[in-house]
């Protein structure tokens, strides 16, 4: 479904990360590892928020293969969960943020995370390593339609490894991240 990102998304242990990539290893395909630089922009005339969570983002990204920019949507009010994902590739950040800033965004933070990323069955396995937030894994379906999403299959999976619905983080990344700032 394109432009759909149906997903599931966990706060999991170091032990946790490297028992699950020890069994992709040999049952799935390594894909790549990243280091990824995500900086996310807010209108001031418009809040990407609703009760203290993001339901809207507009991101660029950037990593050694190029830039790109992308908004999402969250609708958190499916079960699954999933995102209406838009992204394209810039040439130029410097100039795109002249743009943003100049019709009322601001930076609202910046993320700098590590990922290695692995391809099972009709499933994709992101693991990031957040600066200052920890360990978080991501499992995506891939050519699936939204009512088709059965979300057993990926807690049979993950089951074996001490992972679990209490695990499944539905707050987003830079949600979580102003918590972590505001503890400090």
């Amino acid at each position: 479904m394109k432009g759909k990102e149906i997903e599931v998304k966990f706060k999991i242990t170091t032990k946790q990360k490297q028992q699950i990539i020890k069994d992709l290893k040999n049952i799935g395909k390594f894909e790549k590892t990243s280091h990824l630089i995500d900086t996310y922009y807010i209108p001031y005339y418009k809040d990407f928020e609703l009760n203290g969570e993001t339901i809207e983002c507009l991101r660029i990204r950037e990593e050694k293969k190029g830039i790109v920019l992308a908004y999402k949507k969250i609708h958190k009010e499916h079960t699954p969960v999933y995102c209406d994902e838009f992204e394209t590739s810039i040439e130029n950040k410097e100039n795109l943020e002249k743009i943003l800033f100049s019709i009322g965004f601001s930076v609202q933070m910046i993320i700098d995370k590590t990922r290695e990323s692995y391809s099972y069955q009709n499933f994709e396995f992101d693991f990031d390593s957040v600066k200052n937030l920890g360990e978080f894994m991501e499992i995506e379906w891939k050519n699936i339609e939204l009512e088709n999403a059965d979300t057993s299959k990926i807690f049979d999976f993950v089951k074996k490894y001490g992972v679990s619905e209490k695990d499944v983080c539905t707050t987003g990344i830079q949600t979580l991240m102003k918590q972590s700032q505001q503890q400090k």
